[in-house]
């Protein structure tokens, strides 16, 4: 004869076998499950500006967004903007006005010493206008290599990357030097004339620029 289990046996057994599924559950629980974390929250390195600074450090071809350029625009800088937008923007410690004469023409200007780097090589702020209608921004000329556009690429960086990022075609010499201008990003790319031929044309192809001629400066415009 089968003996049938009492309703008390089975019951225990279905106890035991709730109590070694809970067991299981929690011994495979991830950390960040845990009722003291949050789930998918950053840590403190992604504000921490020290942490910044050290990412910086480990990659200098990227900028920081005081120093990142882009077509008109340096870091927190913009061509035409008015100068008392510009006197806003930068402390009065950072300045010092100048005159530049470029050809025929002279302009006000600006030295910018770098707030984070004072001893870096200043930036030229060079404005027009006039005192009845106010002046504007009108070419920003950096020669600091701490600017960098999107692409990593400033003054340092060989002519070849620039060519190949922003499809340079001509290299001529203007007011500030031996420069590839592009209308399309608004900048000129100042090159270190000594990598060339001490009677190169003063009108070449970037074709016959060699690749790793060094980048001395940018003029944005």
């Amino acid at each position: 004869m089968k003996h049938l289990a009492s309703p008390r046996s089975a019951v225990g057994a279905l106890l035991l076998l709730v109590a070694l599924v809970g067991c299981n559950s929690s011994d495979n629980r991830s950390p960040a499950a845990s009722s003291g974390d949050t789930p998918f929250a950053g840590n403190s390195t992604a504000t921490d500006p020290s942490a910044a600074a050290q990412r910086i450090a480990a990659n200098p071809n990227v900028a920081d967004s005081l120093h990142l350029l882009s077509p008109g625009q340096a870091g927190r800088l913009l061509i035409r903007m008015p100068e008392k937008l510009l006197l806003s923007r930068v402390s009065a410690e950072q300045l010092h006005k100048i005159t530049r004469t470029v050809g025929d023409s002279t302009y006000p200007a600006y030295e910018m010493r770098d707030a984070q780097q004072p001893s870096a090589p200043v930036t030229i702020l060079e404005m027009a206008g006039s005192e009845q209608k106010g002046f504007r921004l009108r070419r920003i000329i950096i020669t600091d290599p701490q600017y960098r556009t999107g692409e990593g690429i400033g003054v340092g960086s060989p002519f070849g990357v620039a060519r190949q990022a922003f499809g340079l075609s001509r290299v001529r010499m203007t007011p500030e030097g031996f420069a590839a201008v592009s209308r399309q990003t608004r900048m000129a790319w100042l090159l270190d004339e000594n990598s060339l031929p001490a009677k190169h044309p003063s009108d070449m192809a970037t074709a016959e620029i060699p690749t790793a001629t060094r980048i001395k400066g940018v003029i944005l415009f």
